[in-house]
């Protein structure tokens, strides 16, 4: 008998396997090439054809019969194409901000100093019918000579938004009104007794301030800051303040709260001048508050940080707190460029308003400054001037009455021969003062 043609078991074997395989590569392939090949295999087809090749006719027999043999070809696999990505580059550092192209800046500042509404000026202009204050008066006559692109002003008393009550130390909102009225835009707040009524009250005086249009300087409370930038004809103006002597009421505040301001430090200046340079500030005025109230001349130690304030890169150095007007000089250093460099400095303004009659505390000054920075960022100081002031009380149907005037101007004439005399003598005190000072008086 002759057997029907078929498979051994080795061979049924070796075709089992062969398909395990092929199918196993068939999903491989599919996982690798995802869904956006261009070649698809179907697995069940496959599997089909294998099948074909062990299939065997047992029913007929055919002497011819032979061994199918199927020849599968596998699209050549490619792998998508790979994008572009660039390696990742560490962040740079954010650049200094700078004026578009080299060019020079100019602007002007007025200064005044210590602006006192004590009780006695209060007094003066309390209107007892509405129970309210009007200082006007008293400021309107120097307010012509208020007109720089920047007019600043030390404030050395917290206003009082509460109620009408107001003494040496706290003054009704009124106050702001007369800062604004005799034509400053800038208010120094950094002085010993800002926060002697707690920062609650503190921050009362900036939203006063701030009700006004007025900017403040010398606090970190609402929308006070101790270092602020000002835009001014095209660049920037860094106002810093900073005061050497504090209450010990105001002390007791930053113990819960150090972060309204910082006292004097060199290192925290120093710091503070480098990041508004670093912002683009092209002029940096640091306001200081320090000494002595009845200081007679200027001490070691103030020139000393003077000094140092104009090689941390100050372009004007403002004194306040002493209430007599004190010489003032240029600091020569080097700068970063190895170039000299000029500091202006003024160690005290004096007073500008006050109830006091001590000689030297009548007669103050407004510092009136032109500054000019060039096309390498270095400032020039174009011109220092001051105009005199003097405090003028007379009493009038028994009221006593104040007046901030121009020494150097035409007495008023209902001033008595008297107090011309004693303007006279002020006048004659504030250019002694500044005979040798780079500062001349104002015609």
């Amino acid at each position: 008998m002759k057997k029907k043609p078929g498979f051994s078991l080795g061979t049924i074997l070796a075709l089992c396997l062969t398909v395990a395989v092929t199918v196993g590569c068939i999903f491989l392939f599919g996982k690798i090439r995802g869904s956006n090949s261009n070649v698809r295999m179907d697995a069940q087809r496959v599997l089909g054809v294998m099948g074909a090749m062990i299939q065997t006719s047992t029913d007929a027999p055919n002497p011819q019969a032979t061994v199918r043999t199927v020849t599968v070809t596998l699209a050549p696999l490619t792998a998508p194409p790979v994008e572009n990505i660039p390696a990742p580059t560490a962040t740079p550092a954010p650049a200094l901000v700078q004026d578009p192209s080299p060019q020079r800046y100019s602007f002007s500042l007025t200064a005044g100093g210590l602006l006192e509404f004590d009780s006695d000026i209060s007094d003066s202009v309390y209107n007892k019918q509405d129970k309210s204050v009007d200082y006007r008066p008293i400021v309107s006559p120097i307010s012509a000579k208020i007109y720089a692109d920047m007019n600043l002003v030390t404030l050395p008393q917290v206003v009082n938004t509460a109620d009408r009550k107001y003494g040496d130390t706290l003054v009704p909102s009124e106050a702001a009104e007369a800062v604004r009225f005799m034509g400053f835009d800038e208010v120094i707040l950094g002085t010993e007794h800002v926060l002697d009524q707690g920062a609650p009250s503190a921050g009362d005086t900036v939203t006063a301030l701030t009700a006004r249009g007025l900017l403040s300087t010398g606090l970190n409370l609402g929308t006070a800051s101790q270092c602020r930038m000002v835009p001014i004809n095209g660049t920037s103006v860094a106002i810093l303040s900073y005061t050497d002597i504090l209450t010990q009421k105001t002390k007791n505040t930053l113990k819960s709260q150090p972060s309204l301001f910082h006292e004097y430090d060199p290192e925290t200046v120093r710091q503070d001048i480098q990041n508004v340079r670093n912002q683009g500030a092209r002029f940096v005025i640091v306001c200081i508050y320090w000494g002595k109230t009845d200081a007679a001349s200027v001490t070691n130690a103030q020139k000393n940080t003077a000094r140092s304030l104009a090689e941390m890169g100050a372009d004007v150095i403002l004194g306040t707190r002493p209430t007599r007007v004190l010489p003032m000089e240029i600091i020569t250093t080097t700068g970063a460029d190895g170039k000299a460099r000029d500091t202006f400095v003024a160690y005290s303004l004096g007073t500008l308003l006050s109830e006091s009659r001590e000689a030297y505390d009548i007669a103050g000054i407004l510092l009136h400054l032109n500054l000019t920075s060039d096309e390498q960022g270095r400032v020039h100081l174009d011109s220092a001037e001051y105009t005199p002031t003097y405090i003028w009380r007379q009493t009038i149907d028994r009221k006593t009455q104040y007046r901030i005037i121009c020494s150097a101007d035409a007495a008023p004439e209902e001033m008595s021969e008297q107090q011309k005399e004693v303007m006279g003598r002020a006048l004659n005190r504030i250019q002694t003062t500044l005979k040798d000072s780079p500062v001349s008086q104002r015609r």
